[in-house]
């Protein structure tokens, strides 16, 4: 219930502004609408897809397989295996976090999901060859280095926050 209530406040505040502002200037507001729309239909596929694989990956996976590589019990080992995986995705945030929320749903600790977003977002190993082409090799090496530690402490101190705090 409190996701309906928190979806329909969050919609309710940009149907306000977009009233407010197709009001003052409705030629922009029906640009913003247009725009709207198109990105949505854009990444509708996306949305999709993402769906399906999560139904998927839901089959498949089960929450003890999550649990054991992932769990608070699997330590930094858990940090190292998804951030390694992760490294290999390099997808956007509207992708990440609901992957992130199956994962957590499954048994993965919350400091490993950190983990997840933090690098699935951020460390790609996909784009080194183009980095590397117009940045040279250190910097592309440099980044993907940092992104992994910066990952781990993330997760480290989104699981410690989690004990303390909740």
């Amino acid at each position: 219930m409190n996701n309906i209530l928190f979806a329909a406040v969050v919609n309710g505040i940009i149907l306000a502004a977009w009233l407010v502002m197709t009001f003052k200037d409705k030629k922009k507001g029906l640009k913003a609408l247009e725009t709207g729309l198109q990105i949505i239909f854009s990444m509708l596929p996306l949305i999709l897809i993402i769906i399906g694989l999560l139904g998927l990956f839901s089959s498949f996976v089960s929450p003890e397989s999550i649990a054991a590589y992932l769990g608070d019990h699997a330590g930094i080992k858990g940090f190292l295996f998804i951030s390694v995986l992760s490294s290999f995705l390099q997808i956007p945030g509207i992708i990440a976090f609901p992957i992130a929320a199956t994962l957590r749903q499954g048994g993965a600790a919350l400091g490993t999901v950190a983990v997840f977003c933090c690098a699935s977002t951020m460390a790609s190993i996909f784009t080194l060859p183009i980095e590397m082409k117009y940045l040279g090799k250190k910097l592309p090496f440099l980044r993907i280095g940092l992104t992994y530690v910066i990952s781990i402490i993330v997760g480290l101190l989104t699981g410690l926050a989690f004990k303390l705090f909740l």
